[in-house]
């Protein structure tokens, strides 16, 4: 008979846990304030490179590099936190031995049961800490790739400008023996001719400057990749080519706007950590109720045999003030966090309408320097030089000219690397902005 008792209150007992841990808990997040839930983006979008070295690139930063390795570590202790907040069973025992009676010996075993849905809600916040921190770690992979393209934009545009230094150097050091060939027939003086040869000597010097400013950004590109200062990057992708295939919005205007709050990484962390703290805010509800508590206790002493006994526990806080203050705490983090995710929002809105606008400046400069005013450049340049030749011309006007083709050129160079540099940015905004992968696959 003690045994069918036995038997029977444990079954009510473990029915009773399993229930009540099973109580299913729907948050409602703020739908008053119509904030929706972000949904990942599965639409196919343009890779940002399709360039083979410089997808593995970003492949390999992705893999080493520590602000990556640290979100990953993230991850995995917000996947531990849902399997914790989801247990079961956390019994508890117990152990008590009598002082004056040393015969009386009680051993118990308890198991708080979580009423008022307190297991729900706790997988719920674990869950939403787990996407945030999804999130955030997308964002984080984007700002890691963003460092590289960014890096790897002005070491090639620094490359380039090395091109068109060169090139500047070899055309004075033509003005050189054009310059020399008219002091040797007197058609210019001594002057004219040492200044013909310091534009040389300054274009030299300003070419090993690019020189040193090469190794630099080269350092700059290892350290976002998390590679040694001094590894070389082996690549014959120019800053034209870049430009050409990496140069497109990979939306239209419109969609840019209309996607920015469903695909942001950086908005999807706000939004997660403010469904979290809603739940908690829930949590903080339940902090004044009842607690229940069940058990089995085993009681042996000297007088009588051991007996077993189940227990049932009520427990009642009775400080209000301070859960309402409990209450109040979760309260006022919700609606900082509300705040938080609106200014992000605004923020994102105002840096994505401004990289639109350094796009569309920079591809205004493309054409310009680059169809317009850099060929006329040119043919000033080449004609001026033979007016000189001829006698026919200033060595003002011939190096005016040079001066003005250097600054087009440049400027040139300039408008394809801010052209990517605005579209890496906008790329920066987006959970599915640099696909390289799958673009690096498919070739």
């Amino acid at each position: 008979m003690f045994s069918f008792k036995f038997i029977r209150f444990g079954v009510t007992l473990f029915a009773i846990s399993v229930l009540t841990a099973c109580a299913s808990y729907q948050p409602s997040y703020l739908a008053a304030a119509d904030l929706q839930a972000a949904q990942v983006n599965t639409q196919p979008t343009p890779a940002l490179v399709g360039d083979a070295d410089i997808a593995a690139m970003i492949r390999y930063a992705h893999e080493h590099h520590p602000r990556i390795q640290a979100a990953k570590a993230e991850l995995r202790s917000a996947e531990a936190q849902v399997t914790a907040a989801g247990a079961l069973m956390d019994p508890e025992l117990s152990l008590s031995q009598g002082l004056n009676n040393t015969d009386s010996r009680t051993i118990a075993v308890s198991q708080d049961i979580p009423i008022f849905k307190r297991r729900s809600m706790a997988v719920e916040q674990a869950q939403a800490a787990l996407r945030a921190a999804q999130a955030r770690y997308l964002d984080e992979t984007a700002t890691v790739t963003t460092a590289v393209m960014r890096a790897l934009i002005e070491y090639l545009y620094v490359v380039e400008n090395i091109r068109v230094q060169q090139d500047l150097v070899d055309l004075r050091a033509q003005l050189v023996l054009v310059a020399e060939q008219q002091y040797a027939t007197g058609n210019i003086s001594l002057s004219e001719f040492l200044r013909a040869q310091n534009t040389v000597a300054e274009s030299a010097s300003d070419l090993a400057n690019l020189q040193a400013l090469k190794s630099s950004q080269l350092a700059r590109v290892n350290s976002a990749l998390s590679r040694g200062v001094s590894e070389p990057f082996n690549s014959n992708l120019s800053l034209a080519d870049f430009h050409a295939q990496a140069s497109q919005l990979p939306r239209e205007q419109s969609e840019l706007y209309a996607q920015l709050t469903q695909a942001s990484p950086l908005l999807r962390v706000a939004e997660y950590e403010l469904q979290a703290l809603q739940v908690a805010q829930d949590i903080a509800s339940t902090a004044g109720l009842p607690r229940l508590m069940v058990g089995l206790e085993y009681m042996d002493t000297a007088m009588e045999s051991g007996t077993v006994s189940g227990m049932v526990g009520v427990s009642l806080p009775i400080w209000r003030g301070r859960y309402q203050a409990q209450r109040d705490v979760a309260a006022a983090n919700v609606d900082s966090a509300i705040g938080r995710w609106q200014s992000t929002q605004l923020e994102l809105q105002a840096e994505l309408s401004m990289a639109l606008y350094q796009w569309q400046e920079a591809d205004r400069n493309r054409q310009l320097y680059g169809d317009v005013l850099l060929p006329r450049a040119e043919q000033a340049v080449a004609s001026l030089l033979t007016q000189y030749a001829n006698s026919a011309t200033t060595f003002a006007d011939v190096l005016a000219s040079q001066q003005e083709w250097l600054t087009f050129a440049l400027a040139y160079q300039r408008a394809l690397a801010n052209q990517l540099d605005a579209v890496t940015t906008i790329h920066s905004f987006f959970a599915y902005q640099l696909d390289t992968e799958a673009r690096h696959e498919n070739d």
